[in-house]
């Protein structure tokens, strides 16, 4: 298993968080991984995206040209990112904060349009658990680590003194887990 991913959107919006996060419970499945943050010089509503590589196998670099999967928050970061998915990869994107119009691949990677944003205004009430929505999603469609790795490095990272956030961020992860399962039960064939 090899899965190369890049995650970008606005400073603010959790994308290093969530490359972190998703990093963290690969590496308690024992996977092999690298994580590479970058981000602007204004952090909140500057640019950030992360590169990670996720592996059965030790990975011989940090870098990547053309990744797996990409989990988009922002209208630009689609811009810049969805010419660099590889043929037949992935990508989740932040329907809420991008325009459809902007999406141009032709049918040759998949595309999943989630409303992360809004969906945890309505869940959690707090629009900065977005980036939980788009990470539950995406494990929907590609399950690369097991939910329940995720959930306890939420826990974890967050710390039994937060747990209102821990509570939130996990609602939102469920949501974006159930949007997704939702969206693919609607798009299959009548049998």
């Amino acid at each position: 298993m090899l899965c190369e991913i890049v995650t970008a959107g606005f400073g603010g919006q959790g994308i290093l968080f969530l490359g972190d996060t998703l990093a963290q419970a690969a590496l308690t499945e024992g996977k092999h991984v690298t994580y590479l943050p970058t981000y602007g010089v204004a952090m909140r509503g500057g640019t950030a995206n992360c590169v990670l590589t996720i592996s059965d196998e030790e990975v011989g670099s940090p870098l990547l040209d053309q990744p797996h999967v990409a989990i988009i928050m922002n209208e630009p970061s689609l811009v810049k990112f969805q010419p660099m998915v590889r043929k037949g990869g992935l990508i989740i994107a932040n329907a809420t904060l991008i325009n459809h119009e902007v999406f141009n691949r032709n049918g040759d990677v998949r595309i999943v349009w989630v409303p992360a944003t809004r969906t945890a205004r309505e869940v959690v009430e707090n629009e900065r658990s977005a980036n939980m929505v788009a990470l539950g999603a995406f494990l929907s469609v590609e399950p690369v680590v097991k939910v329940e790795s995720v959930e306890a490095i939420i826990r974890d990272v967050a710390g039994a003194h937060k747990q209102a956030l821990i509570e939130k961020n996990l609602a939102a992860l469920e949501a974006g887990l159930e949007y997704a399962k939702a969206a693919a039960t609607a798009a299959a064939p009548a049998n």
